[in-house]
């Protein structure tokens, strides 16, 4: 393990310091080190040292997927005639399976089996909705599934008039997983990236993840293809499972509401609290203002415990906000949403609910531990285009939606630091005895607070070790 010494770093609280690392660890933060043999010394020359990054919710295998996929919504594509040139233009001679993502209801209110055959008759196409909660297939991909005008299907499974599959399939992404052809996708690309922004670390979020997902990604990270720690959410299956891995752990339980189709409240209740017995927090996806209220009244009657969490939160009320703060839950929400999706939110989301959008500001000032993570592939990747737009709140077309919810600079940074298990614990300073989990920007403190989306990283280490280096960090030749 490397041994390094970070000349002239200048810290949050504006003091500058040398930073000896070891082990993996922070051994020594002094005003000036003299290197020992062995140390490479990095000279930073007053640049801005921060805890690494942690984005706390991110779907890791389906981002990675999604680098390899067609863009199927807004903003890129707009109108039904966009997105049927953008699949026809990714169609490849090799007949090869087309994966479209970020497919919405304004650029084509129709899309099912039927269209897809219209454009796409010759090959396999499947395209997820933006929410994540559907998948629509031609009928390439069903005949590859296995998937007949005979079948039985699941409910969440559409139908046309004659009783045939539509394609259109609901929150059915465990049954269609069993069916598709599997493919690993290129995480390396992806993790890659995420070093660039400085991130260290990543909470995936999936429902479905079990043991094996664990297994895979614990591969992933011994073969040097995946950088970043791991927090992995998952299913019951991973009840009682305990991992001496040092980078990828098991956490939560994720819990997936709906409104349209909510779980038996007792049944609800006591899920929560086997994985209470388990010492496993809950983390619950709540989108709506139901889903939320009812996610809350089955927390209390269970009982909370420390690490529960509400996923999103994308429409909070003042009384919601309460039983939070009572629970001590804390919310792990996507601010950056205002600015991706706005101008279709203005559209769909009723008047009296618009304020109650993807709120920030008002759980700071209720106390309540707040956290924020991309929701990629639904979301950017780049945490600091993300804390901007939790700063300015503007969608694109410029209009700021809810000003009272803007976040400073310092608040949106903290929300994309702190423990994994305890999001929203804050951004501590470095200091001696923590994981040299950290990032050097190429700039100091005042850049960051003038316009965090310009925001550009020189360095990043995770446990230690550099996972990325920016080639003009290398070629001014900053180390001693």
């Amino acid at each position: 393990m490397m041994a390094l010494i970070l000349r002239g770093v200048q810290l949050w609280n504006g003091r500058v310091v040398d930073v000896r690392l070891r082990q993996g660890r922070i051994a020594a933060l002094q005003a000036s080190l003299s290197p020992e043999a062995g140390e490479e010394v990095i000279a930073a020359a007053g640049k801005l040292l921060l805890p690494g990054l942690w984005d706390h919710h991110l779907h890791l295998l389906g981002t990675a997927a999604a680098r390899s996929s067609v863009t199927c919504g807004p903003p890129s594509v707009t109108s039904e005639q966009e997105l049927e040139q953008a699949l026809r233009l990714a169609v490849n001679p090799g007949g090869h399976w087309l994966r479209g993502v970020g497919y919405h209801e304004s650029v084509c209110e129709h899309l099912d089996r039927r269209w897809l055959d219209n454009v796409c008759p010759s090959v396999p196409v499947r395209i997820q909705h933006r929410s994540g909660m559907l998948w629509v297939l031609n009928s390439r991909a069903l005949e590859l599934c296995g998937i007949t005008d005979t079948d039985d299907l699941p409910d969440g499974a559409g139908c046309d008039s004659d009783g045939h599959p539509d394609g259109r399939f609901y929150n059915l992404d465990r049954w269609l997983g069993e069916r598709l052809p599997r493919q690993l996708p290129d995480v390396r690309s992806l993790s890659a990236e995420l070093a660039s922004y400085g991130v260290v670390g990543v909470t995936d979020t999936g429902v479905n993840n079990t043991r094996e997902t664990l297994k895979l990604l614990q591969q992933l990270s011994d073969s040097g293809e995946l950088l970043q720690k791991v927090w992995m959410m998952g299913s019951e299956d991973l009840h009682g499972v305990l991992s001496g891995h040092e980078q990828v752990r098991p956490g939560p339980l994720k819990i997936y509401l709906r409104e349209i189709d909510l779980p038996d409240f007792e049944q609800l209740v006591a899920q929560m609290q086997r994985a209470h017995q388990h010492l496993r927090a809950v983390a619950i996806h709540c989108v709506t203002l139901a889903e939320l209220h009812f996610a809350l009244a089955a927390l209390a009657e269970a009982g909370s415990l420390e690490g529960d969490r509400i996923e999103h939160a994308s429409i909070a009320d003042d009384a919601a906000i309460e039983r939070m703060q009572e629970l001590g839950v804390t919310v792990v929400s996507q601010p950056h949403f205002i600015a991706e999706r706005g101008v279709q939110y203005l559209q769909d989301v009723a008047a009296d609910e618009q304020p109650l959008l993807y709120r920030a500001q008002s759980f700071y000032h209720q106390k309540v531990a707040f956290a924020a993570g991309s929701d990629a592939p639904y979301g950017d990747v780049n945490p600091w285009q993300a804390m901007a737009a939790a700063v300015s709140r503007r969608n694109h077309d410029g209009v700021v939606m809810g000003a009272e919810e803007c976040l400073t600079v310092e608040q949106a940074l903290a929300a994309y630091c702190g423990n994994p298990a305890l999001p929203g614990s804050g951004m501590r300073l470095p200091a001696v005895g923590q994981a040299a989990d950290l990032c050097l920007l190429n700039g100091d403190k005042a850049a960051v607070l003038h316009d965090p989306a310009a925001v550009s990283v020189a360095l990043t280490l995770c446990a230690g070790q550099v996972i990325y280096r920016a080639p003009n960090f290398q070629q001014n030749g900053l180390s001693e």
